[in-house]
């Protein structure tokens, strides 16, 4: 009977210790485009919180198509996009859900001062380099440094579907700034008199502005009645079955209480009634 009682407590003791195992710290990645980025990293900080042992990795920004292609090829488990899977890439055969909206603004410089917004127009002039001085627009006596963004880019994207005129800018002026949204944030923080378009959540709300454009403000409000233009769908893409930690965290950014999170760090949330 002692032998028994060994042999059980053997047993027992080695299915305790294999525990930890079985149950190891499940793993993901979400890759892809920068606009999103700062947001998921402070919500899958939260969720590892509230859930030990999962570890959720978002690293920089590869811009929504590097995200896309990664995704497809099973490089990660949850893509994040700016904009909406386009026909082309419709042959990956991935599923795609809006979780917010982020509307694209102009930002500038905290030292251009006396100027409260643009108008469509006066965007024009400026990335087309008919306007070199915010002086001529009542600003201080000082050069505008542009900031753009390469062709392709979901920000730019909006603004070329939602800004009359802005597609038709053939050589836009200043300097382009590839597949990284937070490196065009430093540039536009840390240059007097520069301006440039990025995402509302991405905002260095220490050293930049945001500019109304033709008057509007881009308030939530604004953004749902459609009253603020340039707005640009944030969303999280996948292969197959969501299964495991990939699931759990994707059901996890439509619980009332992250869309709500959302909505009080600068972005609309997918569900309108937080």
């Amino acid at each position: 009977m002692r032998y028994l009682k060994t042999g059980l407590f053997i047993i027992t003791a080695a299915v305790f210790l294999a525990l930890p195992t079985a149950y190891a710290a499940e793993e993901i990645t979400i890759c892809g485009t920068g606009d999103s980025q700062a947001l998921l990293r402070m919500l899958a900080a939260s969720y590892e919180e509230e859930h030990p042992g999962s570890k959720i990795n978002v690293p920089d920004s590869i811009g929504s198509k590097g995200g896309i292609k990664a995704t497809a090829k099973g490089d990660c488990e949850l893509g994040r996009v700016a904009r909406p899977i386009k026909d082309s890439e419709m042959k990956y055969g991935l599923e795609y859900k809006v979780f917010a909206f982020s509307p694209v603004v102009f930002a500038v410089n905290k030292s251009v001062k006396k100027i409260p917004g643009l108008s469509g127009i006066q965007v024009l002039n400026i990335f087309s380099g008919r306007t070199t001085n915010w002086k001529e627009l009542g600003g201080p006596d000082m050069m505008i440094k542009v900031i753009n963004r390469e062709p392709g880019d979901s920000s730019r994207s909006v603004l070329m579907k939602n800004l009359p005129g802005f597609e038709k800018i053939k050589d836009p002026v200043g300097i382009v700034i590839e597949h990284n949204t937070p490196l065009t944030i430093e540039t536009i923080s840390t240059n007097k008199g520069a301006i440039g378009y990025i995402p509302l959540s991405s905002v260095d709300r220490a050293h930049m502005r945001i500019l109304k454009l033709d008057g509007v403000a881009p308030t939530k409000y604004r953004v749902w009645r459609q009253e603020y233009k340039p707005v640009s769908p944030l969303g999280i893409i996948w292969k197959g079955e969501l299964q495991g930690l990939a699931k759990s965290f994707f059901d996890y950014l439509f619980t009332s209480e992250v869309q709500a999170r959302i909505s009080r760090v600068g972005l609309i949330p997918a569900k309108l009634d937080q």
